[in-house]
Order: structure tokens, then C-alpha cells, then sequence
């Protein structure tokens, strides 16, 4: 699995955050400790690839240092890009968790954060000092690393007007702060959907130009996805496989409790007699007037 792929998914868990992160009786342990796992394993990966390079910088082997930048330039590549699913999970567990009103999924995913950042920081530390890499090689890494951020920080700009938290997981929080105007600006839904969709292709063409043609690391790659697709429950889907809206979700969740069920109070209408469709809940009632 490429990473690009992985930046796919980010896209598509902040284009539909609010409804992902509604879970009302849902347990997550299993998803999470599977997350953990795997983006675990992952880490120990990329710490064998780097550690290779410290042991050749440190016998001043050069031709080892350029076989090595030659051979795992793509695994840097990946610990880049993946970086914008790792950002916006953390940001996704904190948002459920505000949900729920408990702490059971933010502490994993923003210790996956940390360690990712750590991870990234060795990267960085290469592409600034690093040995035996040509100029060509380090421009495009550092290209691909600031198209990576401002994607990063529009992805959660768009979660924040859902969850202000959101904001804390941004590499210039300024910058997604005014993500979040702009997506706030689109009022409709066809202008959400429609802005969602382009922005979406927009950010996969970028990374598909500055990234190498093959994964480094695909069974990993995939082995994360999996864990992070195990975070979306089974009901968020309709029978189609198409994801279901935040609305819906809970329109379903209230269906079937006493005190959130409409009264039988009607409305005369000019032509026909409309039932009344309010609730007795003390919270502020979901209107149920769709099939109008």
C-alpha cells in the first residue's frame, strides 16, 4: 500500500469527522490497542531503516551512505506523508472522546502522535545534516515536507468548526485557523461535498508527484490502515457501503428511546393534517421533518 493512500484516508476521516466521531455506546478498546499495535510495528521498522545509516555514517563508509539514501529514500518519503494520518487520527480520538466524555481513545493515538513526531524529527535532522544524499534529492524531500504541512494543517482546518481540538495537532495552527473560516464558509452541503471532493484529488495529484512510485514499506502501510479503518463502526455504513452523515446517525441512535419519541399532537393544515414531530427531552429537539 502506497502512503499516498494513507493521506486518502486522512482526507476522508476529516471530510466526515463529526460523523465518525459519534459513537454513543460504542468500545473501542479493541480498535484502539490494534491501532497501537500496528503503528508499533511500523515504528521499529523505520528505526531499523535509520539506525542502518548511523552505523555507516559512523564507519565513514560512503559508498554505504549513498547505497542507503539510494535504496530508502522512499521509507523517508513515507514517514513524511504518513504523518498527515497520524496528525488527524489524534485529532479524531479527542474529538470522540469529547463525544463520550471520557479519556479511552486520545491517550493511544496522541502517544502515536508523539512517537511519530519523534520519527519525523530524525528526518528532518537528515535532510539538514545527513551524509552522502545529492542536492537534488534533499530539494524534493523538503519540497514534499512543506506540501505535507499545509495539506496537514487544511485537512484539521476542517475539522475544527466540529472540534476546536483539533487545532492543537496543526503544525501552524494559524494557518488552520483560516482553513476553518474558509470551510466555514461553504453553507451547503453540495458546497461542502463539492469543495471537499476537489480539495481531496487536489492534495492526492501533489503527493503523487513529489513521492517515488513505489512504497517502501506496503504491507505496514496497509497493516495501519486496517487498524485505523477498525476505529469507523459497522453501523457508520449504509447498506451500499456509503457512509452515513452525522444526522443520520443520530436520527437512528434516537429512533428507538421513549423519551426522545414524537408526540401525537397534529397540525391542519391547508390540504392535509401534518403530525407534529417534537420531543419531551429536555435537550434541543432533532427535527424529523425530512420527508417533507
Amino acid at each position: 500500500m502506497h502512503a499516498v493512500l494513507l493521506a486518502d484516508l486522512a482526507a476522508i476521516i476529516s471530510q466526515n469527522a463529526s460523523a465518525i466521531a459519534f459513537r454513543p455506546n460504542d468500545e473501542m478498546s479493541s480498535a484502539v490497542t490494534r491501532y497501537w499495535t500496528q503503528s508499533r510495528g511500523r515504528f521499529e521498522l523505520w528505526h531499523h531503516v535509520i539506525s542502518r545509516y548511523r552505523r555507516a555514517e559512523q564507519g565513514n563508509e560512503g559508498v554505504a551512505i549513498r547505497a542507503w539514501w539510494n535504496r530508502h529514500s522512499v521509507v523517508l518519503e513515507e514517514i513524511l506523508v504518513s504523518e498527515i494520518l497520524c496528525r488527524v487520527v489524534a485529532a479524531l480520538g479527542k474529538a470522540m472522546d469529547a463525544e463520550k466524555g471520557i479519556d479511552d481513545i486520545s491517550p493511544v493515538t496522541d502517544t502515536v502522535f508523539r512517537s511519530h513526531l519523534e520519527v519525523s524529527a530524525r528526518v528532518h535532522h537528515l535532510m539538514l545534516f545527513g551524509r552522502g544524499s545529492s542536492v537534488r534529492n534533499t530539494v524534493r524531500l523538503n519540497r514534499l515536507r512543506q506540501g505535507i504541512e499545509r495539506w496537514t494543517d487544511a485537512l484539521l482546518g476542517r475539522m475544527i468548526p466540529y472540534s476546536d481540538t483539533a487545532i492543537a495537532y496543526a503544525v501552524d495552527p494559524t494557518r488552520a485557523s483560516a482553513y476553518a473560516e474558509e470551510s466555514a464558509e461553504n453553507e451547503t452541503l453540495a458546497q461542502r461535498e463539492t469543495a471537499c471532493w476537489l480539495f481531496n484529488t487536489a492534495m492526492h495529484d501533489m503527493l503523487r508527484q513529489r513521492t517515488s512510485d513505489q512504497p517502501g514499506l506496503p504491507r505496514a502501510n496497509q497493516r495501519v490502515a486496517d487498524a485505523v479503518m477498525s476505529l469507523f463502526r459497522h453501523d457508520l455504513f449504509d447498506s451500499v457501503g456509503t457512509m452515513k452523515s452525522r444526522w443520520l446517525r443520530e436520527l437512528e441512535n434516537n429512533a428507538g428511546r421513549a423519551d426522545l419519541q414524537p408526540t401525537s399532537a397534529t397540525v391542519h393544515g391547508k390540504h392535509h393534517v401534518f403530525p407534529i414531530r417534537h420531543t419531551e427531552s429536555q435537550n434541543s429537539a432533532i427535527s424529523q421533518r425530512w420527508y417533507i
